[in-house]
């Protein structure tokens, strides 16, 4: 029931810092409740989803009269923690990239750059296990994690990022948490709710991605282009003329 509450809670708030002034009182503190909120959600899921790798029939006793459906299990269980792990390197990704706008050698540590390293080889496995069983979801969340870790290395490792880099992969990292929030929420918690409407429901776990990433390329290309203005406006600033005696 937590993780169920904390994801629950955290669709609602993951749109007021969204649209609420950047840098103002709203963003910042609703996006730390948002944080938090998922944080909690993640945890719980990924513990749950454990169990059922380890220990599959404590939850679930009915497969002790069907061994045959465990590996299903199991597999699921496997996949929910590499959702677990986008949503968790998404908002932290994004977190941290907040924290170290001035200076990036702080995220050059194991611990911050461990989990975006995972999240290629969970992708890897996300991705085959759903091209081998067939499974939609699976293909869909492998390469959307290969893409988070892929932005979060080169952030963290580049030599040189653009001015406003670090904003990109802030607002990046918390939308990268909404997709993975909603993809969630229509595949699990709304399959109920879309069950009559066949293999369309699959449009509604696609569409989070694919919004999410639009709005982060638009983002990007607006800050860029802000950039470049400012830089244009700096080189053609007439320099002061000094009077002669």
């Amino acid at each position: 029931y937590l993780h169920i509450f904390t994801g629950g809670l955290g669709l609602l708030l993951f749109w007021i810092p969204i649209f609420g002034r950047k840098g103002g009182f709203n963003h910042r503190r609703f996006g730390v409740f948002f944080r938090r909120t998922m944080l909690t959600s993640v945890i719980s899921g990924v513990i749950l989803a454990l169990f059922w790798i380890v220990v599959p029939t404590m939850g679930h006793p009915e497969l002790l009269e069907n061994p045959r459906a465990v590996p299903y299990f199991q597999r699921f269980g496997a996949f929910l923690v590499h959702l677990g792990l986008v949503m968790y390197t998404s908002v932290m990704g994004g977190q941290w990239a907040l924290e170290a706008k001035n200076n990036r050698d702080s995220l050059r540590t194991p611990a911050r750059v461990a989990p975006a390293v995972l999240l290629v080889f969970t992708s890897i496995g996300s991705g085959y296990m759903g091209i081998s069983y067939e499974q939609v979801l699976m293909m869909v969340f492998a390469p959307l994690g290969l893409m988070i870790a892929w932005g979060q290395l080169r952030f963290i490792f580049a030599k040189e990022v653009e001015p406003k880099a670090w904003l990109v992969e802030h607002l990046s990292g918390y939308i990268g948490t909404g997709i993975g929030a909603y993809t969630a929420f229509f595949a699990f918690g709304g399959r109920t709710l879309f069950s009559d409407i066949g293999a369309w429901q699959y449009a509604f776990w696609i569409l989070p991605g694919v919004i999410g990433n639009i709005a982060v390329v638009l983002l990007a290309r607006k800050y860029r282009a802000h950039d470049a203005a400012k830089s244009r406006s700096a080189r053609t600033v007439p320099m002061p003329v000094k009077k002669s005696c």
